[in-house]
């Protein structure tokens, strides 16, 4: 009884000690709710939210009326990433072949939530043709938005017992998925607007990265990109693209059309503003002054 009640006032301590370092606003209120669900679970004391003063502290969060929090993270850069090669758990080949399967698709956002499912929003290009081998006739061609979403997480934990856990990621055929026929003149609108984004894809020289968040990864052919929690400029924009695309592959017949009118809409936007970007890099020269 003497070593749990050790145990509990040195997980309390610990707690404190976070608070004080103002761990807390480093990591976020929801870090911190994950962090005491898991101390609850293995403490006898309970912790309740309403007096924890870690919890108090996170949910009244000082910000500046003009400059916003001081300390939330930096902006997310006005531009993808380069998605790391190196995968030393698996995750993004897990998740990619749940979602994707052996066909890709023309371009695709592939969204990984820290505490939700993973999902994906493709656009596929079907073509089908004439069942004789000497006839290359074309039966069908369609262009189709898909949404695919895994019904549990892939990222997972695996408890080994005596406290000790380890990752647990396994590819799913546990899929959800839902699918719109668009329109050729529709599909490269939204190309048009993948590609501008994609091609701007770089290293940025701040890290703006969190603890949990969102990450969004994108493709088009060849060209790979990814932002995590977006908060404004094209990274943004394009997320929010995607999302507006999932919601039209489950979208009924008569909402569709004005979802078509608002994807369209946006996606032009995003293919001009990316161009703007692209022009206003190109008269920079390699030291950051004019190009002559």
């Amino acid at each position: 009884m003497a070593e749990s009640r050790a145990s509990d006032s040195l997980s309390v301590l610990l707690l404190e000690r976070c608070l004080f370092q103002n761990t807390y606003r480093r990591l976020g209120d929801t870090a911190v709710r994950r962090i005491i669900t898991l101390l609850k679970a293995t403490i006898a004391i309970p912790l309740v939210f309403h007096t924890c003063p870690i919890v108090a502290a996170a949910e009244h969060k000082e910000v500046d009326p003009i400059g916003g929090d001081a300390n939330a993270a930096p902006s997310n850069p006005n531009n993808l990433e380069p998605i790391p090669a190196y995968d030393s758990t698996g995750y993004n080949q897990a998740v990619f072949r749940s979602l994707l399967g052996e066909e890709p698709g023309e371009l695709w956002m592939v969204g990984k939530p820290s505490f939700s499912p993973e999902y994906a929003v493709i656009l596929r290009h079907e073509v089908k043709y004439s069942d004789h081998p000497a006839d290359e006739h074309v039966k069908a061609d369609k262009w189709v938005i898909e949404f695919a979403g895994a019904k549990k997480q892939i990222w997972r934990w695996k408890d080994l017992g005596g406290g000790r856990m380890k990752v647990d990621i396994q590819i799913t055929k546990e899929v959800t998925r839902n699918r719109a026929e668009v329109t050729r003149e529709f599909a490269q609108t939204i190309c048009k607007a993948w590609e501008a984004v994609l091609k701007q894809t770089r290293y940025s020289d701040a890290d703006y990265h969190g603890h949990d968040g969102e990450t969004y990864q994108f493709c088009y052919f060849n060209l790979f990109g990814e932002v995590w929690t977006p908060q404004d400029g094209i990274p943004k924009m394009i997320t929010e693209l995607g999302h507006m695309l999932g919601d039209l592959a489950k979208a009924d017949h008569e909402a569709r059309e004005d979802l078509v009118t608002e994807c369209v809409t946006l996606a032009k936007k995003i293919t001009i503003k990316a161009g703007k970007l692209k022009q206003g890099s190109e008269h920079q020269s390699p030291a950051g002054g004019e190009s002559k």
